[in-house]
């Protein structure tokens, strides 16, 4: 864990607390951007594989991209609020364990569906 020194020569844990709630605002900014100002971020990783991306293609990227968007933004919320809570248990249960956990089974579901969706030629 990273400590910051206080004035009084004390370790201070509280601003650290806020490192998850700033990389969630960012990633949410920087998938939100790509919403507005498109190719999305998504998109763009995809065309890395698939330089030639379809309509199809650039439509189901879009809306994972919100998908992401959307978790970013209610992640940075439930990390802000644990690191407010004041409840250094919860923080880390949730910043260290879960959060991990969710971006992990939205990584593995939304391979899942665009595996079926290939296999159905549907994207």
């Amino acid at each position: 864990m990273i400590y910051t020194y206080s004035r009084d020569n004390q370790f201070d844990l509280t601003w650290p607390l806020f490192y998850p709630v700033c990389m969630n605002f960012m990633m949410a900014v920087i998938f939100g951007i790509s919403l507005v100002y498109p190719p999305t971020l998504i998109e763009r990783i995809a065309r890395l594989r698939e330089p030639n991306l379809d309509a199809r293609g650039v439509a189901y990227t879009r809306q994972v991209t919100k998908i992401w968007f959307v978790f970013c933004v209610l992640n940075m919320l439930t990390s802000l609020l644990t690191a407010v809570s004041g409840n250094i248990q919860v923080w880390a249960i949730y910043n260290g364990v879960i959060s991990y956990c969710l971006m992990g089974i939205l990584f593995a579901g939304e391979y899942g569906v665009r595996c079926y969706l290939r296999r159905q030629n549907r994207l």
